[in-house]
């Protein structure tokens, strides 16, 4: 006869390894999906002005283009690619064209679409447009939530709000019309900050992190995912908020410029 005890000892031993399995299931699992380290070199480097708050960065032509951001402090800037030689010049020349954004604006994310650059602000529900020719403001378009990182396929523009959330906007009311979930495996990756959109294929920064991923912007899977720690450790900085935050893809070069917030440099790599 099988006492009471045997058959809740098999019991338990049977619903142990039964646990035992899933767990390493499920580890399996989520490590297989871990998106894929990818490399860099550095091939170039220039100054950067560490007033430069730095929250949207793109390149267009023989120029950068840049959005600086804290209150009474935001700007949009544009300045050459190409720095001049002397030391002094590097850091005293002025920008080619200056925008003071008003004071109540935190500005955020920065997109180029059809002559025009679109500037998100953090928590003002507020799109600003203006000129490129100019940098004179033109008009500007509400929406909810936050504006974090901003860039466009040509077609729409995309928006990041320090969540998971990729939002996909119509430029001409900046209506929602796509919204997606960034994942790696089954982990959502939220702290998404600053965008850029390169050959159909997402790049985003991750606020406080120095991991820039490679995202599906179709499925919002992550592809891949860039370790640039040891970039950041050869730059000079201060304070924990001057965080890795900038990718300018130049179509020139075929590479892409790297900086932060507050950075004294900027860096030109190609990814492998």
């Amino acid at each position: 006869m099988i006492s009471t005890k045997s058959v809740y000892r098999t019991l338990l031993c049977t619903s142990l390894l039964l646990i035992t399995n899933l767990l390493i299931t499920s580890l399996w699992a989520s490590s297989s999906f871990a998106a894929d380290e990818l490399t860099y070199e550095i091939i170039a480097e220039r100054t950067h002005k560490p007033i430069l708050f730095t929250q949207g960065l793109l390149v267009e032509g023989d120029h950068f283009y840049e959005t600086s951001g804290l209150y009474n402090q935001s700007l949009l800037v544009t300045y050459p690619i190409a720095e001049p030689t002397s030391t002094w010049a590097k850091i005293s020349a002025p920008f080619t064209k200056k925008q003071t954004i008003p004071n109540q604006y935190f500005a955020e994310g920065l997109a180029l679409l059809n002559n025009k650059l679109y500037v998100l602000t953090w928590m003002e529900k507020t799109l600003l447009v203006y000129d490129k020719a100019t940098l004179n403001y033109e008009k500007s378009m509400s929406y909810a939530g936050e504006g974090w990182g901003l860039t466009t396929d040509g077609k729409a523009l995309i928006r990041s709000d320090g969540s998971s959330r990729i939002y996909y906007h119509q430029p001409t009311d900046f209506s929602i019309t796509k919204t997606l979930t960034v994942t790696n495996g089954d982990r959502e990756m939220s702290q998404l900050n600053e965008l850029e959109y390169v050959d159909g294929v997402l790049w985003a920064n991750i606020w406080h992190d120095d991991r820039i991923l490679k995202i599906d912007p179709h499925t919002g899977m992550v592809l891949a995912q860039l370790n640039l720690a040891a970039l950041k450790a050869q730059v000079k900085l201060d304070n924990s908020e001057q965080v890795l935050n900038g990718i300018a893809w130049d179509p020139t070069r075929k590479a892409f410029w790297i900086t932060g917030k507050q950075w004294p440099k900027m860096f030109l790599i190609k990814i492998h």
